[in-house]
């Protein structure tokens, strides 16, 4: 919660999209331990059982189903800080450019997000909160084989930055988190080497203290994404080069 939406005498209130694995799972058990209200949306019914034990308020909800989900969020009475964390990855390989592969990742990552922010948006405009996408260093700059899951990456880079600009008038908050590599089972499918790959716990805390600080862009492990943003100001040619050397390998 930033430091300016607070609100004395009242408990805060957080929605984690997510929720039920990686980095979405391990905030809203942090978010419990610092005694928030947290809303914690899923799939998985074991994981939702354990975050209720933990006294979460969890919701069993498909974010691919848009009027489920409206109807879902317009129950929750309100909701000062949305972090929507929900998504998937999988790898195109080449030369075999498979649609169907690529459409499944474009579309769940952003009808997830998209879905979720129809949602929420109405509570965020009430409470004036803020609302909280996450993005991937992946956006940064071209990688082979991430096609489909660096495209939608891109995507939720601009429409966080657009949103922060369209949702100011409302006074609605909103940051783009840009994790390098977290330890988490989508993760585990890398057969590629991931510097400075940080744990849940590691992201949970960056997430959390850039939201206090009320930061825009929460960026993380800063000797990941820096290099990164450098490398993806080269010009085109240069990328084609070593990306093509990349593939080689």
């Amino acid at each position: 919660m930033t430091k300016d939406h607070k609100k004395p005498g009242k408990k805060q209130s957080i929605l984690v999209t997510g929720a039920t694995s990686g980095i979405g799972n391990q905030l809203v058990k942090d978010y419990l331990l610092d005694d928030y209200r947290v809303y914690a949306v899923g799939r998985d019914d074991e994981a939702l059982a354990e975050l209720k034990s933990l006294g979460a308020e969890t919701i069993d909800l498909d974010l691919m189903q848009r009027e489920e989900v409206i109807e879902a969020f317009a129950k929750i009475n309100d909701i000062d800080v949305a972090i929507l964390g929900a998504g998937m990855c999988e790898y195109l390989d080449m030369p075999d450019f498979d649609s169907a592969v690529f459409m499944k990742v474009v579309s769940v990552n952003m009808g997830t997000l998209s879905h979720a922010i129809e949602g929420v948006l109405p509570k965020l405009i009430a409470s004036k909160g803020r609302l909280v996408g996450i993005g991937s260093a992946s956006a940064y700059v071209p990688f082979a084989r991430a096609e489909a899951y660096g495209s939608s990456k891109a995507a939720i880079h601009y429409l966080m930055k657009t949103l922060q600009i369209s949702l100011a008038p409302q006074d609605v908050a909103v940051s783009l988190v840009v994790p390098g590599f977290v330890e988490t089972a989508m993760t585990k499918q890398n057969d590629f080497p991931m510097p400075f790959i940080q744990t849940p716990q590691q992201a949970s805390h960056a997430i959390r203290e850039g939201i206090e600080n009320g930061q825009d862009v929460i960026e993380f492990p800063k000797k990941l994404t820096l290099p990164l943003k450098a490398l993806g100001t080269l010009p085109d040619l240069v990328w084609q080069q070593v990306g093509g050397k990349l593939n080689n390998k």
